[in-house]
């Protein structure tokens, strides 16, 4: 125990050796634990299960009993390699070559959790533990899929035990060209719908006696990528509708399909909502369909986030100071909604919460790295927002 290495890119390294696929934890949740059980940190495990998912391992560490309270929130968990022939060096190995660190999960997010990890052993070994305060962390391995058994039941845990945050932070890969010069205090909403179209299978020399389902698809998917929902407004980008699966699965080249179905998943901003788009899409199918009792589409929806946004305050000013204090650079970070969704929806209904870490730049990638003085960068940039976070108490 007492010959951890707190350096934060050791600990990336150690992170990313541990292949953490969701919801695998292969040792990821350990190294965060052995860490902040060595600074004294009262470690709590938390698995969950749910009838509708699988099982889950997560990690609730506290530090502090009284004052503000501020949390990091991260994932250990990652998305699988993919064809591992393809990489540069083996996925889970942490090569370090020349100025860089390979490997998958090393920018979403191991070097994240393992700078403030660093961070915070920095700043404890300066100040112990009278630091009038509270300081978490709140990690979970499953983010990256469907986050039913990680930070939502996470949360509920810490207001069933009275746990109460006054800010949090978490560390998604949020940097543009220069760490700490984009922070994210919201995301879009996701929402995914299955359309399966029925239609009548024939020959395709008798197409007068079928009904094409592949052409009702198709019809339906032109239809709806046809106009813009919208432009976008001064928080977010435009709500982006992508076909995202086509699957007619016909073998034969002479038989019209009756079956065709579609996957389509839109981003959309605080203009819309799922609800909104569930009708939204159901005015389409009956505008096509209504007109043709021989064909007929049906659709399920997964609406796994909505569009969500924090004003800028206590915690963005106080990220952006401490940004300026370690760059030099009197640069206010842009404040930003893009990208995919994050755990981040979760935690807003408890707490301020804004998102800072490291360049986004090669997440889910082949050959996934992150440069060693980024790392060490984001590790002295949240030093420095602990130190002013808890020179306020």
């Amino acid at each position: 125990m007492n010959n951890l290495d707190f350096d934060p890119v050791v600990l990336t390294q150690a992170l990313v050796r541990c292949a953490s696929i969701t919801p695998r934890d292969e040792g990821a949740l350990d190294v965060v634990q052995n860490h902040l059980s060595h600074l004294g940190f009262k470690c709590t495990r938390l698995p969950f299960s749910d009838q509708n998912s699988y099982d889950v391992d997560n990690l609730f560490a506290t530090i502090g009993s009284h004052g503000k309270h501020l949390a990091f929130a991260g994932h250990t968990d990652v998305v699988p390699p993919g064809n591992e022939d393809s990489w540069k060096y083996p996925p889970f190995s942490a090569t370090i070559e020349g100025d860089k660190l390979y490997g998958r999960g090393s920018e979403d997010m191991k070097s994240n959790i393992a700078c403030f990890i660093s961070a915070t052993h920095k700043f404890l070994s300066k100040n112990n533990t009278k630091f009038n305060g509270k300081l978490s962390f709140i990690i979970t391995g499953d983010e990256e899929k469907l986050a039913i058994n990680g930070t939502p039941k996470i949360m509920e845990w810490t207001k069933k035990n009275n746990i109460i945050f006054d800010q949090c932070i978490v560390g998604e890969p949020t940097s543009n060209n220069n760490i700490g010069d984009k922070i994210k205090i919201g995301r879009r909403g996701s929402v995914s719908f299955f359309l399966v179209v029925k239609g009548v299978q024939g020959h395709t020399a008798n197409a007068h006696r079928a009904e094409n389902a592949a052409h009702y698809l198709t019809k339906l998917l032109n239809n709806i990528i046809s106009k813009p929902l919208d432009k976008g407004n001064n928080n977010f980008l435009p709500t982006s509708v992508q076909i995202a699966t086509i699957d007619i699965g016909n073998p034969a080249m002479n038989v019209i399909p009756e079956i065709a179905k579609a996957t389509v998943n839109i981003r959309f901003n605080d203009i819309h909502t799922s609800q909104s788009l569930t009708e939204w899409m159901q005015n389409h199918i009956n505008d096509i369909f209504n007109k043709n009792n021989k064909a007929s589409c049906t659709f399920t929806f997964d609406a796994n986030a909505e569009s969500f946004i924090n004003k800028q305050g206590e915690l963005t000013n106080l990220m952006t100071k401490s940004i300026a204090e370690v760059t030099g650079q009197n640069i206010t970070p842009e404040f930003a909604t893009d990208g995919g969704t994050s755990d981040a929806r979760f935690i807003k209904d408890y707490c301020e919460v804004a998102e800072l870490g490291i360049r986004n730049q090669t997440l889910h990638k082949v050959d996934e790295f992150v440069y060693l003085k980024d790392i060490e960068e984001l590790h002295n940039i949240y030093f420095k927002i602990i130190e002013n976070f808890f020179s306020k108490n």
